[in-house]
């Protein structure tokens, strides 16, 4: 049996779902003929063996159902052929990565050509390969005289390019739990050593797990193979610089207690600079939630612009799906911008499938990317355009659950409005056809007046602004033939309803009539109100409740034409303020400052404007923001939005209660009419006037939300 034929029947081994001739010709680049034909020699293997042959459903793809016992006999005893047969270009590539990057024993290359099987000449090819592969991240390969052949370069590059290279040629599920025989995999399982990867996914069970039930499983393999990667290196004494700027603290949770218990298993002492690099980069992999990341404004802000961007090029209408939709992609940008600082890469197995199935969503966001990468300074790989993609893919799905095809219609009928309505129910109970009105041939020029796309009669009408059907007034099976015809021919006048109400402006009226009738909606009255909607199976939007810019931003918060000596005066005096109002604690502008002067301009968040802010832990009491505009431009330091003009000063007091805010200034950044005029007011009427559309006034009693 030739190589390519083992390959294709241990796939066939490994799964009890079917496979389509289609998935497996790409999954093996062989044309569908061939594969068709490998298929054959597989049978004929099977049935000379007997064994059951593999079986084709129609409609689903092939399937080969065996005891569990057959299919492990049959899996070792391709591995036994295999191990006669000459390796792969791919698995002598992970051969001589891996062996190289052991640092425990000396690499020698002619001893490489009696391992692998092959002449000087092949194992030449495969080092200028290998050579090709790591330059991107500043590896060499160098000969020393006594350590043989190995990997120079910065350690952080090599952790990343061996954590990478083993996910894009292994199965990580089988890798971390250490059960596949696959030869490629048994290279890594040989070098991460299984032991220790058995230890890796128990102590994850116990420590992070449990502390975070929510982690997508996919991550949770990342983790595990990244940590592997980290202790095989420390071990063999391969440590971070202790000059690279780290950052972050480590702090005492989950991953720090993950951290210590695998030092004490596996008797690692790892300085403590080590650990602060490997319990950061955990955090990376993770989706987080606004208080572990210092950006979170960025991503809230990279969040609403990607969602408005997808929607605005597929169609979609993502925004009824905002609130959930929102809520996972922010979470997933915040560690997409966590990983990138750190020079990591989630690999995302489904990249593929997830492209090819979801072409139009995946383009958009990948169109988007270069909005990401402006802010990373690094390129936005396909595997989080990949994971990026999901959420789209699945809040499209969601919407279609929902959802349903409607034609909205009119019914003309003269044999009195009994018959006329019965027409109505039929056409709507078996075709979805939602009838607005039943008219009499004397009342057709109220059709102009009602907003439907179709028109059925039973009796001749002349209109020829609409389409229209003449049905019997009791539809007969030929009128049904007929009417489903005429429903495909003008199919695109159908349109999308929801079956989920959704109750977000009854919301807001019945928290209207609290205030109205002389109360007070207060955070605790309001959440009541929200859960009792929420157990009445109500659809809110919860974001559409929140306040927005002209509800928070209060005159007396607007500064005009101020000077500031430099950015750190400016974020001072665009704060005074919150302070003066008991918005904010002194400490809150401390740790403005500070952030600026640990990260980075990151909050010149776009051309000569500045979002001035911190975590809401550092100082917060409630929502509020401010804006000053400077009468001499200010650098902040930033390449491409200094100098800064215009600086607001956002205090949040959680991850949610201010994204209408968000979206106001997401439309100001992209809008530099805007912004010239605003830097141009020199009265706070006016500038009001310009930031709002209209002059607003201001509320400032207990009713209102914070």
């Amino acid at each position: 049996m030739k190589e390519r034929t083992q390959r294709i029947f241990a796939r066939f081994l490994k799964v009890s779902a079917p496979l389509t001739v289609e998935d497996l010709s790409k999954e093996f680049r062989v044309s569908e003929r061939t594969l068709r034909n490998e298929v054959v020699r597989i049978n004929e293997y099977l049935v000379e063996h007997q064994y059951p042959a593999i079986t084709t459903a129609r409609g689903s793809g092939m399937t080969l159902l065996l005891p569990e016992q057959e299919t492990r006999v049959l899996l070792e005893r391709i591995e036994e052929t295999r191990a006669k047969d000459y390796y792969r270009p791919d698995e002598r590539f992970l051969f001589l990565l891996l062996d190289i990057a052991d640092t425990s024993r000396v690499t020698l290359l002619y001893e490489m050509e009696e391992k692998l099987q092959v002449s000087k000449s092949t194992l030449d090819e495969d080092m200028r390969k290998l050579r090709h592969y790591l330059h991107p991240y500043g590896i060499a390969v160098v000969s020393l005289t006594k350590q043989g052949i190995v990997l120079q370069g910065d350690e952080r590059s090599i952790r990343s390019m061996l954590f990478e290279a083993i996910n894009n040629q292994v199965d990580v599920e089988q890798l971390t739990q250490g059960k596949s025989s696959d030869v490629i995999t048994q290279f890594a399982l040989h070098y991460l050593d299984r032991d220790m990867l058995q230890i890796l996914d128990r102590l994850y069970d116990e420590r992070l797990k449990k502390a975070d039930a929510e982690t997508n499983h996919v991550y949770r393999n990342q983790i595990i193979l990244f940590t592997a990667v980290w202790v095989r290196r420390v071990r063999e004494g391969n440590t971070v610089s202790e000059s690279t700027k780290t950052r972050a603290e480590i702090k005492e949770g989950p991953v720090r207690n993950f951290a210590d218990e695998i030092c004490a298993e596996l008797s690692l002492f790892p300085s403590l600079h080590e650990i602060k690099y490997m319990t950061f980069s955990i955090e990376s992999f993770k989706p987080k939630d606004m208080n572990s990341s210092f950006d979170w404004v960025a991503a809230q802000l990279l969040t609403i612009q990607l969602i408005e961007h997808v929607e605005r090029v597929t169609g979609i209408p993502f925004s009824q799906e905002e609130e959930d939709l929102y809520e996972g992609l922010y979470r997933h940008i915040t560690g997409l911008l966590s990983r990138a600082q750190n020079n990591l890469q989630a690999f995302n197995p489904l990249k593929d499938t997830i492209k090819e199935s979801y072409g139009a969503m995946y383009q958009a966001v990948a169109c988007f990317g270069k909005q990401i990468e402006a802010y990373t300074q690094t390129g936005l790989s396909e595997d989080e355009i990949g994971f990026l993609t999901v959420y789209f893919s699945t809040s499209a799905s969601r919407m279609h659950e929902e959802e349903q095809d409607v034609y909205q219609a009119v019914v003309v009928c003269n044999h009195g409005i009994s018959t006329g309505k019965l027409l109505a129910a039929n056409l709507k109970r078996q075709f979805n056809i939602e009838i607005v009105a039943v008219l009499s041939t004397y009342e057709l020029s109220f059709i102009d007046k009602l907003d439907v796309d179709l028109i059925f009669t039973s009796i001749p009408i002349e209109y020829p602004k609409k389409p229209i059907l003449l049905l019997n007034p009791i539809l007969m099976e030929s009128d049904k033939k007929e009417v489903s015809a005429f429903l495909a021919e003008h199919n695109n006048h159908r349109r999308k309803i929801s079956n989920k109400l959704d109750a977000t402006r009854l919301m807001q009226d019945v928290l209207s009539l609290i205030v109205d009738s002389g109360g007070s909606v207060t955070p605790d009255s309001y959440q009541k109100v929200e859960n009792t909607f929420k157990q009445h199976q109500l659809k809110i939007n919860t974001r559409e409740l929140q306040p927005m810019l002209q509800d928070v931003l209060t005159d007396t918060n607007i500064l005009l034409n101020q000077e500031g000596a430099d950015w750190r005066e400016a974020i001072t005096k665009v704060a005074e303020p919150l302070l003066d109002s008991g918005v904010i604690e002194q400490r809150y502008i401390n740790a403005m400052i500070k952030s600026v002067e640990e990260f980075g301009a990151y909050i010149v968040v776009g051309k000569h404007l500045a979002l001035a802010h911190a975590r809401p832990e550092d100082g917060v009491n409630e929502l509020g923001i401010s804006v000053m505009t400077l009468k001499e431009p200010v650098n902040f330091g930033h390449p491409d939005n200094d100098p800064v003009k215009i600086v607001f000063c956002l205090a949040a007091i959680n991850s949610h209660s201010h994204i209408k805010i968000m979206k106001s200034l997401v439309e100001l950044i992209d809008d530099n009419e805007k912004l010239e005029k605003l830097f141009a007011a020199q009265d706070v009427a006016t500038f009001n006037e310009v930031l709002h559309g209209e002059t607003p006034v201001h509320d400032n009693s207990d009713s209102q939300l914070n």
